[in-house]
């Protein structure tokens, strides 16, 4: 028995002498080790991958590192509850390939689990230090208050999403009101409700009947939906979700108080009166808006106007033909005072993606296995997949003009075991990486939609992350938030309804605002976001 103990232990030590003895290879060289070598990875995969186990992408790479994976896959809907049991257990994976708030990299940073990543992104992450030349923004943005970075990132020049409330309008619609009326696409206040009022009182979708026609309709509970944050930015710029403005010097002040706000709630009641927006608006969900507006006959399309970041948001090829051809972005319209803006943060995704943990035996290792990822190579093995399989070079321009363009082969949205495809790891996606591809699906509509309101951008002022090292202050801001957006929203949809009135209950809301904690709310703001 003794004997085996010891044979046991030597063995233990062996493996233990190997596996730090193992060789990390210089940059862009591959294998990454000199010996076979594995690592844990807890994450939770796309939805149209089989099996990351015995997916090629997974194959593949483990042939072209020496690298082994163990992967730890979670649901996509359990990811919050599965990745709170696996740091209460104590015991971790050796990287967290996962999205992290500023709050969580804080709690667990302070408590020695992620491990500061700097050193080895020096010495090991070649690709990553080119995207920190190429964006400096970046470092900057995912750097903690105590001067350490403690997660990778993920990156996306999706400039589609800057402004998240556009305004969609029925094409056919506006060019039967143009030809009518002679009037160009409405450029102010004014000449929008003059398409509306048109809207409203003719036979729009030609079926005989022109009292069916809804000039808008959106819903509250959808990304973008709500189009009165559209309407608002002609009276004053509106954040889509906090009310608050910051300017230069990080001082914030709240929209939602304003005189300009309340004369902007003036006309969207008076908008609302005339009939011009749905009373479902402010009741029904996106499933209930779709059902609406995607039908494949003109006859029975009966909504002019909806808001989103795109028209994906509520058109849908799965239940409508051409959907993307149906509705087209309206630019942002010049209000009372001459201001023309769409509100925005700046800042492109970018998401806090991949830390390495005190558990990890190799952290070197680890940081070669995912600087990889931030290569042109593996982006377009994240993006595209396999060059012949999945996707081929055709001799014609891309969405962004270069040729010759990516033709996919394979669509991205089918349950397959080949590709990683977006949003598994973390990566460094490049504007030539998504717009290089030949146009053959909605990623021409995401860019137009971008091009119609790049001219009009009015900067919130806030950093991309709030860092703070105080998370009860975080706590604090992050639950007063809640309570002051809960019931401005509440209260918009009763001024633009009617239930509440824009000149007797005003100074009541105003008050209610204040009882919340307006005073501490915005000093919170500053504390967290500004230091």
């Amino acid at each position: 028995m003794k004997k085996l103990t010891i044979l046991l232990l030597a063995l233990l030590l062996a493996l233990t002498v190997n596996a730090s003895a193992l060789t990390v290879s210089d940059e862009n060289v591959f294998p990454i080790v000199d010996e076979p070598y594995e690592l844990t990875i807890w994450m939770s995969p796309g939805a149209t991958i089989e099996d990351m186990e015995t997916n090629t992408t997974t194959l593949w790479y483990e042939e072209k590192t020496g690298v082994h994976v163990n992967w730890i896959q979670v649901p996509a809907g359990e990811t919050t509850t599965k990745f709170n049991l696996s740091i209460s257990s104590g015991e971790y994976p050796d990287i967290y390939s996962t999205g992290f708030s500023t709050e969580t990299v804080a709690q667990y940073s302070q408590a020695g689990i992620l491990l500061p990543l700097d050193e080895l992104i020096e010495e090991y992450g070649y690709n990553i230090k080119a995207a920190f030349a190429a964006q400096p923004e970046i470092k900057e943005n995912i750097t903690a208050p105590d001067g350490h970075i403690y997660t990778l990132f993920r990156t996306d020049p999706a400039t589609y999403v800057l402004v998240r409330n556009k305004l969609y309008v029925n094409h056919d619609w506006l060019t039967l009101y143009q030809e009518a009326t002679g009037n160009g696409e409405p450029q102010t206040w004014e000449e929008l409700e003059e398409m509306l009022i048109y809207w409203r009182d003719h036979d729009m979708n030609c079926n005989g009947d022109p009292s069916d026609e809804i000039p808008m309709m959106g819903t509250f509970g959808t990304d973008g939906g709500d189009f009165t944050v559209y309407l608002m930015n002609a009276f004053q710029p509106t954040p889509q979700h906090n009310s608050l403005l910051a300017d230069a010097d990080g001082n914030v002040s709240m929209t939602a108080i304003t005189d300009e706000y309340r004369e902007g709630l003036r006309w969207i009641h008076h908008l609302f009166e005339e009939g011009l927006i749905a009373e479902e608006t402010f009741i029904q969900d996106n499933t209930q808006l779709q059902s609406i507006v995607n039908k494949n006959d003109p006859r029975e399309r009966v909504v002019g106007a909806f808001g989103g970041f795109w028209a994906g948001v509520t058109v849908s090829p799965a239940l409508m033909e051409n959907c993307y051809d149906v509705y087209d972005v309206l630019a942002p319209v010049e209000g009372p005072n001459g201001l023309r803006v769409a509100t925005t943060d700046g800042h492109l995704p970018l998401l806090l993606v991949g830390a390495i943990t005190k558990d990890c035996e190799r952290p070197d290792i680890a940081m070669k296995w995912l600087d990889f990822w931030f290569s042109n190579e593996g982006m377009v093995m994240i993006d595209y997949g396999f060059e012949g399989v999945n996707w081929e070079w055709r001799d014609e321009p891309a969405i962004n003009g270069n040729v010759p363009s990516r033709f996919f082969l394979t669509s991205r949205n089918v349950l397959q075991n080949t590709t990683w495809y977006v949003g598994t790891v973390p990566y460094y996606r490049t504007e030539e990486s998504l717009f290089g591809r030949t146009p053959t699906d909605h990623v021409p509509y995401l860019y137009k939609g971008a091009v119609a309101y790049e001219n009009y951008y009015y900067l919130t002022g806030f950093p991309q992350f709030a860092w703070c090292d105080d998370i009860d202050k975080i706590s604090e801001f992050n639950e007063l938030k809640t309570q002051m957006n809960d019931y401005i929203e509440q209260a918009k949809i009763q001024f633009i309804t009617g239930t509440m009135d824009l000149d007797a209950d005003w100074d009541a809301y105003l008050a209610q605002i204040n009882n919340i904690g307006l005073e501490r709310y915005l000093e919170l703001a500053e504390i967290v976001n500004f230091g």
